[in-house]
C-alpha cells in the first residue's frame, strides 16, 4: 500500500481545483532534524525462522494448530508472509483457504505503511485486508491518520470510510485532513476522495464535496494553487493558474491574473513535446490598462527545436511585446526590466564529419527605449555559415575554411540619411602545423580574410562592391611544467604553463567598408590568444604583436582535484594599429592591459575568483575588475560576495551580497543587496525569512528593485506557505531565490 498522492482535481462549486496531499518531500537528515520526534511505529516482531518465497510463519502464547484447517492463535499471535507481518491478541487462520480473522490489537506491517486496527481480515493469497477502526502511518511521507474502514488490495487498490490525515507530530497539530471516503486505483495511478475538509488548528479553511487525483508524477487537468503579492506599481495580484494535461506530451496552463491598479490580464502556455521535437508558446494580454492610458498590453514568446535526419537541427524563436514600457511595468526582476532586444530567428543548421552548416534568418524587436535607432541591430535576411576543419593531426599540415553569406537590413525607410543595406561575403581559409611533445607545443598556423559586400546603393559610400583581403599569420607555443609541493600538510602538484601568441596582420585601410554587426571585443584573458580584436566580419584588425602569458594550477596528489588557477598576461604590440570603427581613432600603445585572472578552492569552505584587467597606459587604472566569493560550509548555508568595476562606457561599480542562513533548526534569513556605488543607490534590495517545521513551513519576502532607466524601482512584499503533504498558498518565491542567490536549495 503507497498512499503517496500528487495533484487532487477538486469539483467545487462547478469548478475544479488543484492542490497536493500526501507528497513526499522530505527525506533523510534534514527531515530527522526537523522532525525529531520517532513516528511512534511498535518494531516489527522478530521471527528466527529462515522463510523461503511465500512461506507462512505462524506464533503465539497458545496454539491449536490444525493442518489442513482453521488453526487458533491466542496471546501475543503473530503470522509473518513475505514482506507482511500481522500480530493481534487472537488470530483464526483459514489454511486451506489463506485467511485470517484477527481480533483486538491488531498491528499491521509491511514495506510502505503501518496498521493499528480493532479488528482485520486477512486473504495472503490474494493479497487484501479489512481493517476496522485503523490508525496508519506511512513512512515515506510521514503521514499517519486514522480510517474507519480500511480495505487493502496490496498494488491494486485502497478504500477508505472516514479518514484523516497529517504528517504533523502528535504534539503539533497544525493542520489536519479529512474526508468520507477515498479511493485509491494503483493499477491506474488514479484516486478520488469525497467530502474533503482540511483544517489549520481545528479551523475549517477549505472544504470540496470531490476530489481527484494521480498516485504518481502524472499530470492531471485542474486548477492549480493560487497565487498573490502586493507591489506598490500593481496593488494587490492574484494568479489562479488553469492547468490542462492534453495529452501525455502535450499541456497549457491558462492564468487569470488580477492586478488591480491595472486590470484583469490573461496569461497562457502551452507546451508540447515528441520524440524529435519540443517548443512552448507564451501569450499574455491585458486590455486597457488602468495605468497606461487604457491601452491594450500584450506579450508573446515562441520556441520550437526540432531535430531530423540524426544530425539536422530547427530552432524557431519568436518575441514580441506591444510597448517599449512592458517589461518596466510587469517584468518581475532587474535582468528582465533591463531587457535591450527581443529575438526572432529562424535556424536550420546540419553537420557532417569534420563540417557544419548553418542558414539563419533574424530578426529582432528593440525594447530598451535609450539606444538610438542608428544604433539598432541588423536584419540577417538571411545568413549562411559553413565551417570545415580537418581531422587535427599533429607533425602534419591541417586545414579549414570559414564561409559567411549574410544580407543584412534595416529598411529603407529608416528616419536617418546613412543607412546603409547590403550583402557581405566573408570566406577564412586557413592551414596549420601542429606539432606536439610530452611537455611542448607550437603551432604556426596562416590564413586569409577575405571580405566582399555588395550594398545597395548607398549614398554613404562611393563603391558599392568594396572588399579586402588579408593574409594572417600566428604562432601559438607553451611549455607543461610541474613540480610536487606540500601545502597544509597535504601534498600537491603545481603546474607551470607559459604560453607565447604572436599575431601578424597587415594593416589594410577598411573605411570604405560599412559596420554591419561588428564590435570592439571586451577584454578578457581569452582575447589575448585571438586573432582578431573585433566581433563580426566587418573589421579586421591589423597586428603584429606578441601575447605572453602564463597559467598555473594546483591538484591535489590524493584526490586529484584541481583546487585552483591563477592566470596572468598581456599584449606587447610592435607597431601602431590603425584599423578602428567609425568615430574611433588608432591605437598606439606599447603594449595591452595586464590581465589576470583566478579561481580557487584552496580555503576550506570557500571558493574565491575573479579577475583584473590593469592597463599600464594611463596610470596603471583599473579597466575592470571582478571579485567574488562564496562561503559554504554546511548544506543550506551560502553566503556569496561579489564586487565588479568597468571603467568604459557603462562605467560600473557595484557591489552584490546574497545569502541563505539558517538562524535556529526552524528559522532561516535570505536577502540580497545589490548596489551601485557611484549613484549611491541600491538596485535590487529583499530580504525575508523562512520557517519550517516537521509539517508546515512559511516564506515571507519584502522586496525593492529598479525597473526603468528613469530610477523609478518596484516594492512588492509576497508570502508562500507550505503545508507539508498540501499544496503551497500564495505567491511561488522558491524559484526566485533560486535565480537571485548562487546555490540556495529549495527545503520546502
Amino acid at each position: 500500500m503507497k498512499l503517496v498522492l500528487k495533484c487532487l482535481t477538486i469539483l467545487w462549486g462547478g469548478l475544479i481545483y488543484c492542490v497536493t496531499v500526501f507528497s513526499a518531500e522530505l527525506g533523510g537528515d534534514y527531515t530527522s532534524l526537523l522532525c525529531p520526534n520517532a513516528l511512534d511505529v511498535p518494531e516489527r516482531p522478530v521471527v528466527d525462522a529462515v522463510l523461503g518465497t511465500d512461506d507462512i510463519h505462524l506464533a503465539a502464547d497458545e496454539a491449536d494448530l490444525v493442518e489442513e484447517g482453521i488453526s487458533t492463535l491466542t496471546g501475543n499471535a503473530e503470522i509473518t508472509r513475505n514482506t507482511q507481518q500481522v500480530t493481534a491478541d487472537y488470530i483464526q487462520f483459514d489454511q486451506p483457504n489463506d485467511t485470517a480473522d484477527l481480533d483486538g490489537n491488531v498491528n499491521y506491517w509491511d514495506e510502505t505503511v503501518f496498521l493499528n486496527s480493532t479488528e482485520a481480515f486477512l486473504q495472503f493469497d490474494n493479497g487484501i485486508g479489512e481493517f476496522e477502526n485503523a490508525n496508519y502511518t506511512l513512512f515515506d511521507s510521514r503521514g499517519r491518520g486514522s480510517a474507519e474502514k480500511l480495505v487493502l488490495d496490496i498494488g491494486t487498490r485502497t478504500e477508505m470510510d472516514r479518514v484523516k490525515y497529517t504528517t504533523c507530530d502528535p504534539d503539533d497539530n497544525f493542520w489536519k485532513f479529512s474526508a468520507s471516503k477515498i479511493a485509491l486505483d494503483h493499477e491506474n495511478n488514479w484516486g478520488t476522495a469525497r467530502n474533503v475538509v482540511l483544517k489549520i488548528k481545528n479551523i475549517p479553511v477549505f472544504y470540496s464535496p470531490y476530489m481527484s487525483f494521480p498516485l504518481s508524477n502524472e499530470r492531471k487537468t485542474g486548477f492549480l494553487a493560487p497565487g498573490y503579492g502586493n507591489t506598490n506599481r500593481h496593488g494587490f495580484e492574484l494568479r489562479t493558474p488553469f492547468y490542462w494535461n492534453i495529452s501525455p506530451n502535450m499541456d497549457a496552463t491558462f492564468t487569470p491574473r488580477l492586478l488591480t491598479d491595472s486590470g484583469v490580464m490573461a496569461m497562457g502556455e502551452f507546451r508540447y513535446l515528441f520524440s524529435n521535437a519540443a517548443g512552448e508558446i507564451n501569450l499574455e494580454y491585458l486590455p486597457s490598462d488602468n495605468e497606461r492610458n487604457d491601452d491594450d498590453r500584450n506579450s508573446i514568446g515562441f520556441k520550437h527545436h526540432q531535430k531530423f535526419f540524426d544530425t539536422g537541427n530547427l530552432f524557431l524563436t519568436y518575441n514580441r511585446v506591444s510597448d517599449r514600457f512592458y517589461f518596466e511595468d510587469f517584468g518581475s526582476q532587474l535582468s528582465t526590466t533591463s531587457t535591450r532586444y527581443l529575438d526572432r530567428r529562424a535556424d536550420l543548421s546540419y553537420s557532417g564529419q569534420n563540417w557544419n552548416m548553418i542558414t539563419r534568418v533574424q530578426d529582432y524587436q528593440t525594447v530598451d527605449r535609450s539606444i538610438a535607432v542608428t544604433s539598432r541591430p541588423y536584419k540577417r535576411l538571411p545568413q549562411f555559415l559553413f565551417n570545415y576543419t580537418s581531422p587535427r593531426n599533429y607533425g602534419s599540415i591541417n586545414y579549414g575554411l570559414g564561409t559567411e553569406v549574410v544580407n543584412f537590413s534595416r529598411g529603407d525607410n529608416v528616419a536617418f540619411t546613412d543607412n546603409v543595406n547590403g550583402i557581405r561575403l566573408n570566406l577564412q581559409p586557413h592551414v596549420s602545423f601542429p606539432m606536439r611533445t610530452t611537455a611542448t607545443y607550437l603551432e604556426p598556423k596562416l590564413g586569409l580574410d577575405y571580405a566582399h559586400y555588395q550594398l545597395n546603393d548607398s549614398a554613404t559610400f562611393s563603391d558599392n562592391t568594396p572588399d579586402r583581403l588579408l593574409p594572417v599569420f600566428s604562432l601559438d607555443g607553451g611549455i607543461f611544467l610541474e613540480r610536487e609541493t606540500t601545502l597544509f600538510n597535504t601534498p600537491f602538484i603545481q603546474t607551470l604553463e607559459p604560453r607565447i601568441f604572436y599575431l601578424y596582420v597587415p594593416n589594410e585601410n577598411q573605411d570604405d567598408l560599412p559596420v554591419f554587426d561588428t564590435g570592439l571585443l571586451t577584454n578578457s584573458f581569452d582575447t589575448l590568444f585571438r586573432e582578431n580584436r573585433f566581433s563580426g566580419g566587418d573589421r579586421f584588425g591589423d597586428a603584429n604583436q606578441i601575447t605572453f602569458a602564463v597559467t598555473s594550477h594546483l591538484i591535489n596528489q590524493n584526490t586529484g582535484h584541481d583546487l585552483g588557477s591563477i592566470s596572468l598576461g598581456q599584449i606587447l604590440y610592435f607597431q601602431d594599429r590603425k584599423v578602428s570603427l567609425p568615430d574611433e581613432g588608432p591605437r598606439d600603445e606599447d603594449s595591452s592591459a595586464f590581465i589576470a585572472a583566478f579561481n580557487t578552492k584552496v580555503f576550506k569552505h570557500w571558493n574565491l575568483g575573479g579577475d583584473a584587467i590593469i592597463d599600464p597606459n594611463i596610470g596603471n587604472s583599473t579597466e575592470k575588475l571582478t571579485a567574488r566569493a562564496t562561503y559554504n560550509p554546511a548544506p543550506g548555508k551560502v553566503l556569496n560576495l561579489a564586487y565588479r568595476v568597468r571603467r568604459d562606457s557603462t562605467d560600473i561599480e557595484q557591489s552584490d551580497i546574497s545569502f541563505h542562513w539558517p538562524l535556529s533548526q526552524n528559522w532561516s534569513a535570505v536577502g540580497r543587496w545589490n548596489y551601485a556605488v557611484p549613484e549611491g543607490r541600491s538596485l535590487e534590495i529583499f530580504g525575508g525569512i523562512e520557517y519550517e517545521s516537521c509539517c508546515w513551513g512559511i516564506r515571507a519576502i519584502a522586496r525593492r528593485f529598479l525597473t526603468d532607466i528613469d530610477g523609478d524601482f518596484e516594492t512588492g512584499v509576497f508570502l508562500q506557505i507550505e503545508l507539508k503533504g498540501l499544496a503551497g498558498i500564495g505567491k511561488k518565491t522558491v524559484d526566485f531565490l533560486e535565480q537571485q542567490i548562487p546555490g540556495y536549495q529549495r527545503e520546502f
